[in-house]
């Protein structure tokens, strides 16, 4: 009899074991996947104000590239940004080869930002975005750049996303003029890839 119970009590000791085991790699899948998810779909870093970090930054950026317009979004000049993000914030900047094109006031020169309508982008699909511009809190027609240092101008573009856009793709132009300097006339472009609103 005393074998028996002591083999019962083994048998029930190693269930529970086996039970707790299960468990535990159960919690730790269900943690990798999770963190597996997060890594992959990770949003853009939001930038709330033009700071001297950021001004550093985008400084760096116009000696890598050489050009005189910057938009600091990384290589791919991609954002990634989940639905319902309200002022989500784009930071530029923009250096004339001639510093007289930014005007004794300081604002000859502003930019102008179009959403690019392709039936591929967020404006171009089944119930897609349907007016990106008012979206676009900062303004999108010949606004002036918020501050000045030296020769540059910086500025942040903020934009809501409607919480009912299906994940897409939006890219957006900018157009810098300075008034009485075409020279200076400079392009560039950016992308908001909406992604899924996560659980948490």
């Amino acid at each position: 009899m005393g074998k028996s119970k002591e083999n019962k009590r083994a048998a029930m000791e190693l269930t529970v074991g086996t039970i707790v085991t299960i468990v535990l790699l159960m919690s730790a899948l269900v943690l990798g996947l999770i963190l597996t998810k997060t890594i992959f779909t990770k949003t853009t870093e939001n930038v709330e104000n033009i700071d001297a970090q950021v001004k550093g930054e985008i400084n760096d950026l116009f000696g890598e590239d050489g050009t005189g317009f910057v938009i600091r979004l990384g290589n791919q000049n991609t954002a990634k940004v989940r639905q319902g993000t309200e002022n989500f914030g784009i930071p530029i900047g923009f250096s004339p080869t001639d510093p007289n094109a930014w005007g004794r006031n300081k604002d000859g020169c502003t930019y102008s930002i179009n959403a690019v309508s392709q039936p591929t982008y967020c404006v171009g699909i089944s119930g897609g975005w349907a007016n990106v511009q008012s979206n676009i809190k900062t303004g999108y027609q010949n606004v002036h750049f918020e501050q000045m240092s030296g020769n540059n101008g910086y500025s942040l573009i903020k934009i809501d996303i409607p919480s009912n856009v299906p994940p897409c793709l939006q890219r957006f132009s900018i157009k810098v003029v300075c008034a009485n300097y075409p020279a200076e006339t400079v392009m560039g472009s950016f992308d908001l890839e909406i992604l899924k609103k996560g659980i948490f």
